[in-house]
């Protein structure tokens, strides 16, 4: 059974990186579409409740960080 951290972490980073995922695909932005891809996987792949929260806020960081 996952931990309230695993669980909240995923629920974030999940719709985060389907909203991006559908950004990107709207504008055509193929880096934001794999920003969101990326947040995706980590939500659904990693088990550890600190990878999780390090990758979910990096990526979410670089996200912000990369402007088109």
């Amino acid at each position: 059974m996952p931990s309230a951290a695993d669980f909240f972490g995923s629920l974030i980073f999940g719709a985060i990186g389907l909203g991006v995922l559908l950004y990107g695909k709207s504008v055509g932005s193929v880096v934001k579409m794999g920003l969101g891809a990326a947040m995706l996987g980590c939500s659904y792949l990693i088990t550890e409740s600190w990878l999780l929260w390090t990758s979910g806020v990096v990526l979410t960081l670089l996200l912000l960080k990369w402007r088109e």
